[in-house]
């Protein structure tokens, strides 16, 4: 049986799943979350403890933005929004996922073939 993640891998990879779902739609940070479990059978949890640091290191290096919305008579949700810096940057950390991911299957379907080289 698969454990559940509490947010143990690599913040890089939380930053691209982050910069993926915001190049669909804006979204605020407890939906980010949500959408997030969902889409990994709640594989994947990321507390808002540490989502929030991605979010501000996202705005301050410039690939998101933030507005607020009026959710109530007083409150006001925080949105995030993609920018094309932020675009280009999570096309980069896409290409970079994809190459690791190569790397680790072809790791995974060695069966000893190479010899060791002196």
């Amino acid at each position: 049986m698969l454990q559940k993640y509490n947010f143990n891998f690599k913040k890089g990879s939380v930053e691209m799943l982050i910069l993926r779902l915001l190049s669909n739609h804006d979204c605020y940070g407890y939906q980010l979350t949500q959408i997030i479990k969902k889409l990994s059978d709640g594989l994947i949890i990321i507390p808002s403890g540490s989502l929030y640091p991605i979010l501000y290191k996202l705005l301050d290096e410039g690939y998101i933005t933030e507005y607020a919305v009026k959710s109530g008579r007083r409150q006001e949700r925080i949105y995030y929004h993609l920018e094309p810096s932020g675009e280009e940057y999570l096309e980069e950390q896409i290409a970079a996922y994809r190459a690791v991911e190569n790397a680790i299957a072809r790791i995974l379907s060695y069966e000893g073939e190479e010899k060791d080289e002196k």
